[in-house]
């Protein structure tokens, strides 16, 4: 389908691995603009930085679509409805890997939720947020363990996990899954009708 606008995909960092890859699937790259995974840790910063992007898309004459949900930024759809833009039909970036369904069932189990550029990027949230192992492990402490959806794109290592065992105190466990759900959301949210 053509478009009036070429398509920038604004997106947050956790995502890299995966839109690399279903986005090479796709042939002709799209314009990413990257956003630093942590933002998410502070709302104002994440609305100011993703309105400073979105304002300078548009004036581009480029049609935005965001990979942030409504659970990174609660104010989101008012944000993108005022710069054009399309957000993508998953609250987080769990939901856009594993469904909205499975999301729920494994939250209801007393699960973290997490990717493998979650884990990576955990050092830059806990500096975000000023906490220390202390508060990693009291602010985590109400889970049974953690899961880390991994579509196979850059799986965490031995190291990486024990590493991660070390800092949180929980089980983690790696749990396998393909890049379908996620490719599907992508191309919904690229082929609908822009200006």
């Amino acid at each position: 389908m053509q478009h009036k606008k070429p398509i920038t995909l604004v997106a947050c960092g956790i995502f890299a691995d995966e839109l690399q890859a279903v986005l090479a699937e796709k042939g002709p790259a799209l314009e990413v603009v990257w956003l630093q995974a942590a933002l998410h840790t502070d709302l104002g910063q994440l609305q100011s930085e993703l309105d400073a992007v979105l304002a300078a898309v548009t004036k581009r004459r480029r049609r935005p679509c965001v990979l942030y949900g409504s659970s990174c930024l609660p104010a989101a759809d008012e944000l993108f409805q005022r710069h054009g833009a399309r957000g993508f039909a998953a609250c987080n970036c769990i939901e856009a890997l594993v469904g909205r369904e499975e999301r729920r069932r494994y939250e209801a189990e007393g699960c973290f939720l997490m990717t493998p550029g979650w884990v990576r990027s955990w050092p830059a949230m806990m500096a975000s947020l000023g906490w220390d192992d202390v508060d990693v492990r009291t602010n985590l402490g109400r889970y049974a363990r953690i899961l880390v959806f991994d579509a196979g794109v850059h799986p965490l290592t031995d190291e990486e996990v024990v590493a991660f065992f070390d800092l949180t105190g929980l089980f983690v466990e790696t749990v396998e899954l393909g890049l379908d759900h996620f490719e599907a959301l992508i191309t919904r949210l690229l082929d609908q009708e822009g200006s």
